[in-house]
């Protein structure tokens, strides 16, 4: 009997131990009081913490843009321009084109070109060398399946008092956006308007001044140049500029298919697309959209020297 008991008693302990431990282990109710608070959440585990805070408030419109003028010998390749706008597209990029009549009339593939880039979302936009076949180009465009947007991509200066809605064969057309500028023929050396950034002109002898009561938005395009796009973007990235919207513009020549004045072509736009995708400020969008934004954001100017 004498060593019965302590196993007995062995037991007894081992089988309050084991019901213990069990009971501590099983989860309590909770109170209202013992909740933890939205703010107790550790910052790690936070969904909104697992998101960069967006401490910019400036927005950078990019577009791309190509001009196709009258003579032939610079019109481009309607194979290869469809190859390249697929290629910019897919990456994510809004194109536009602008046609200067001698094409529009002349390319025998010019419908088939309009109507397989806009398919690709690209716009087009219109382009003259002379002012009065603004309405003809729009009309033209329309004609062979396009629908022309209101953007006037190219124009001299002085032209700026005689802007508005033209009508050719029944057909009007009424542009809203100014894109380019130059203050002489030919684009020499100095005479492009190369700032970037969005405002309306006043008049043509103070094209650079801002009127808030006026009607037409002008796009600055800048140099056109990826490495300038880049100073840009990294200006903006350090605080350098406050204005709610600031435009952009790459410009491809419709022969070479490489950015103007330059050896850079759809390798180095392809890596340029990529680092602007790494700032949470840049938007893709077209010239007419890139207005559009600057005035639903209130239509602050923002003219930026590039020269």
């Amino acid at each position: 009997m004498k060593r019965i008991l302590p196993l007995i008693l062995a037991l007894f302990l081992t089988t309050a131990c084991a019901i213990t431990s069990t009971i501590e282990a099983a989860p309590l109710p909770a109170t209202e009081a013992d909740q933890p608070s939205p703010t107790s959440v550790p910052a790690e585990t936070s969904p909104a913490a697992a998101q960069p805070a967006e401490t910019n408030t400036t927005l950078l419109y990019i577009s791309g843009t190509t001009h196709i003028e009258s003579k032939p010998q610079v019109w481009p390749d309607v194979d290869a321009f469809l190859v390249f706008l697929q290629q910019v597209t897919a990456l994510g990029m809004k194109w536009s084109i602008g046609a200067d009549i001698g094409w529009l009339e002349g390319e025998p593939r010019a419908a088939e070109l309009i109507q397989a880039s806009e398919a690709l979302g690209v716009q087009w936009d219109v382009h003259t060398h002379s002012p009065q076949d603004r309405a003809k180009a729009a009309y033209l465009i329309t004609q062979m399946g396009g629908h022309p947007n209101s953007v006037v991509s190219g124009m001299l200066v002085s032209e700026f008092s005689n802007i508005g809605p033209q009508t050719y064969q029944g057909f009007t057309w009424t542009p809203q956006v100014l894109w380019g500028g130059t203050n002489c023929p030919g684009h020499r050396p100095g005479c492009d308007d190369l700032a970037a950034g969005l405002w309306i002109p006043l008049s043509a002898e103070q094209y650079t001044t801002h009127n808030p009561n006026g009607q037409y938005v002008r796009v600055g395009g800048g140099t056109h140049q990826l490495k300038d796009g880049r100073m840009l973007a990294q200006s903006i990235a350090n605080g350098q500029y406050t204005y709610p919207v600031i435009s952009f513009t790459l410009m491809v020549a419709p022969t070479t298919l490489q950015i103007v004045e330059s050896d850079d072509g759809i390798a180095e736009i392809t890596a340029f697309v990529s680092e602007m995708n790494g700032y949470t400020f840049v938007r893709w969008a077209n010239i007419e959209e890139t207005a559009q934004a600057w005035r639903a954001a209130g239509s602050v100017p923002s003219r930026i020297e590039m020269e």
